[in-house]
């Protein structure tokens, strides 16, 4: 099994999860929905993973505009969805996510996703400060790296087809599974 978070960091999500009401829920991510809602109807995909889905926020969302939809969630820090869905999935989604994943596990959660994703991966990415702190006091941000850093890695595991900046320090990458047939030579 891959570490893809650091218990210390786990019990820091939980706390906060767990005393504030307003983080995980979409204030920030909701704006990408309806992108993710079209994308989801042009390729006629069938089932969406949402990985990091912090309260369930896009998953609600889902149920109820795209009926029909096969759409679970994963997040490290609640409890409600703190098992990740076996199988693959058309689509994985990340918003406002991999600031949140130390560093050293990006690889780990992003092989993860790849295991998972059949088609497309989508991924917000926010390059500030979160107005958020961790009950230890770090800031809840705790991966923050320009966008030619994101590009890179996530180009590792995927090809990027689009990147659209959403704000002055946030993006929205969108990327294709990779061929794993392709020479390099």
């Amino acid at each position: 099994m891959r570490e893809i978070i650091s218990n210390d960091y786990a019990s820091q999500l939980k706390k906060l999860h767990s005393t504030s009401e307003s983080f995980g829920v979409g204030n920030v991510t909701a704006k990408h929905y309806p992108l993710i809602k079209t994308l989801i109807q042009k390729r006629n995909l069938g089932s969406v993973l949402d990985y990091g889905c912090g309260k369930g926020h896009f998953l609600s969302y889902a149920k109820e505009s795209l009926p029909g939809l096969r759409v679970e969630g994963f997040d490290v820090a609640t409890e409600q969805f703190s098992i990740l869905p076996g199988g693959k999935f058309d689509m994985t989604i990340c918003l406002d996510v991999m600031e949140h994943v130390e560093f050293g596990a990006l690889s780990n959660v992003l092989a993860e996703i790849r295991d998972r994703t059949d088609k497309i991966f989508v991924s917000s990415v926010a390059n500030y400060p979160a107005g958020k702190k961790l009950p230890d006091g770090r800031n809840a941000h705790v991966t923050q790296m320009p966008f030619s850093s994101w590009f890179s890695i996530f180009s590792t595991c995927f090809r990027i087809d689009q990147f659209i900046r959403t704000a002055k320090a946030e993006g929205l990458f969108i990327c294709s599974k990779l061929s794993t047939e392709s020479d390099w030579r």
